[in-house]
């Protein structure tokens, strides 16, 4: 190890190179990974994040929360069952704009109990309360001017919303989540739409499932989220090229790191030459593909963390540490592609090598 530390430092101009172009495929690899998961997020997070283990849909429903509408029997029945392990979810995408704006931007309402489970956790301000009015929505809407305290209005019905709090990366259909209560989520919905019926479209259960409703059918949070529109085939899609750069990039690594040690081969035949055991050049062939390896995986991570905290929320880049330890793969790869090295070094005669003719 000590043996290919000095040859990195006193060769650091050539291995700086090396080592810039590490890193640079490496971190690509990771903002790829931060896309895949941030897009897969930005359609879901508001469900995955959610404090519960199933939901309770008609039956006719396709598993979809914004087309499910269960009758007051069913709603009633469910609360029974499950009393404080249940609470309702409703679901609609619409559009909101301060008070004194025009602009429409883009919102999904979840319309929930305040005293329920499915209450969000708020970063600023408060939770809902039982009052009608209020709204917590997720950060993303500060980059579009609205501040705590602010007033919006919900376009299509002109109910006027105080905003309470702000809550993180709550996500639906690529589009923010507000949160109202029940109450209030019905009532922009009969002032909105003449023909709008109250109905609860779904209902959530922490804990286990213990009772079947008729007309119903209840779904773990992973069948929701796979279901909702445009999920699969985004996630399916963008993995691919996910997988398809990481095996490029293990390939040229691993070639990089071979074609480095064979341009070195008359150093080793020199070594060899002087009674440098193979042992020793093996160990240090090794330490330099894992040195350069580990260091630029190290640098890729730091700068792909770093990138994700200094990217505004309505970035889809999020990564989580399985992500980050896709690198370690690049690591292995370049120890293994320095033992192959280690396979033709010993091979090397010291006196064809010196005299040119090592194939």
């Amino acid at each position: 190890m000590r043996l290919a530390w000095k040859e990195l430092t006193y060769n650091w101009k050539k291995y700086l190179l090396v080592e810039v172009i590490v890193i640079l495929m490496m971190f690509m690899v990771l903002f790829l990974s931060g896309l895949v998961s941030g897009l897969g997020r930005a359609v879901s997070s508001g469900i995955e994040i959610m404090d519960a283990s199933a939901f309770v849909l008609v039956k006719d429903s396709e598993k979809l929360i914004t087309v499910s509408s269960l009758t007051d029997a069913q709603y009633k029945k469910l609360q029974d069952e499950y009393g404080s392990w249940q609470t309702p979810l409703d679901i609609q995408r619409a559009y909101l704009q301060k008070a004194s704006g025009d602009k429409k931007i883009d919102v999904t309402y979840f319309g929930i109990d305040p005293t329920g489970f499915l209450a969000p956790k708020t970063y600023a301000g408060k939770g809902l309360s039982a009052s009608k009015g209020e709204v917590i929505l997720d950060d993303a809407f500060r980059e579009k001017g609205i501040s705590l305290g602010d007033t919006v209005k919900d376009s299509s019905s002109d109910v006027r919303l105080k905003v309470v709090g702000f809550t993180k990366d709550k996500m639906y259909g690529h589009v923010s989540v507000a949160y109202v209560s029940v109450d209030t989520f019905d009532a922009m919905g009969e002032k909105g739409n003449p023909m709008y019926q109250k109905a609860v479209h779904a209902v959530a259960i922490s804990g286990g499932l213990a009772a079947h409703v008729k007309g119903t059918e209840s779904y773990t949070k992973a069948q929701i989220v796979e279901a909702l529109p445009g999920y699969k085939a985004e996630q399916t899609t963008i993995t691919m090229v996910e997988w398809l750069l990481v095996a490029i990039t293990a390939v040229i690594i691993g070639v990089f790191f071979f074609v480095i040690n064979m341009q070195k081969e008359q150093e080793f035949g020199v070594m060899k030459a002087i009674g440098t055991s193979t042992a020793k050049i093996s160990g240090t062939i090794v330490s330099q593909g894992f040195l350069i390896a580990a260091l630029g995986a190290a640098i890729a991570c730091g700068l792909a963390t770093a990138m994700s905290a200094a990217l505004p929320a309505s970035m889809p880049f999020y990564l989580v540490p399985a992500q980050v330890a896709v690198v370690l793969a690049f690591v292995a790869i370049s120890i293994l592609s320095s033992l192959a090295s280690v396979v033709r070094m010993a091979r090397i005669d010291p006196a064809k090598v010196i005299g040119g003719d090592f194939q």
